[in-house]
């Protein structure tokens, strides 16, 4: 029987790793599409020749490091470049899970943590059920200044161009929430990882 694809998600520093690390912990196969994406435009990365020809020979010094924030730069407030970088990299992900999930023999279920996911219909169609993380605005707006030096203005314009936290409440079929520290996810983590396991037999 093909096990139990989960999908989770959540706004920028709303702690998505940290409760893929939980999941983890506890036996699930986690794979995140932006570690798999940072691998792709590694020197060498399938990913970085494309983005070389598309973006410009610049962007990559001569050994082969990819500008990262400058090709952030570009592409923020540049819908027809950001659309132009998806379509090279999404292909190249969605490859990469599907033989991680292929390759999956010991995990209890696998879990696919995917920033935008309720705007990816690619892995909509995997996933049987889908978390949210959510984190109230103020905490976001703290962890984001304190982690990134980012500002109230920077944090905006990123949220802004991510799914709207009500929205993605709507479409969650399960919501951790991540206020108050780990102590606090623990709970919650293991509650869904013991609906999983059973749902999954």
């Amino acid at each position: 029987m093909t096990k139990m694809v989960i999908g989770l998600t959540g706004l920028i520093g709303s702690g998505k790793s940290t409760v893929a690390k939980l999941f983890a912990e506890r036996g699930a196969q986690v794979i995140d599409t932006d570690a798999i994406a940072h691998q792709l435009t590694l020197p060498n990365g399938f990913a970085l020749s494309a983005i070389q020809k598309e973006f410009g020979n610049d962007l990559v010094d001569d050994g082969g490091v990819l500008d990262r924030r400058r090709l952030r730069e570009m592409v923020f407030n540049n819908d027809l470049l950001h659309q132009r970088l998806e379509k090279l990299i999404h292909p190249l992900i969605l490859a990469e899970m599907r033989n991680q999930l292929l390759n999956n023999s010991s995990a209890c279920y696998s879990m696919v943590v995917v920033p935008l996911l309720f705007r990816a219909p690619d892995y909509l169609a995997i996933t049987d059920r889908n978390i949210f993380v959510d984190t109230e605005y103020p905490e976001l707006l703290k962890r984001l200044m304190q982690r990134s030096g980012l500002n109230q203005s920077m944090v905006d314009a990123i949220l802004k161009r991510q799914v709207a936290r009500n929205t993605q409440l709507e479409l969650a079929d399960d919501v951790i929430i991540n206020n108050d520290g780990i102590e606090a996810l623990i709970p919650q983590v293991d509650r869904l990882h013991a609906q999983y396991l059973l749902s999954g037999n």
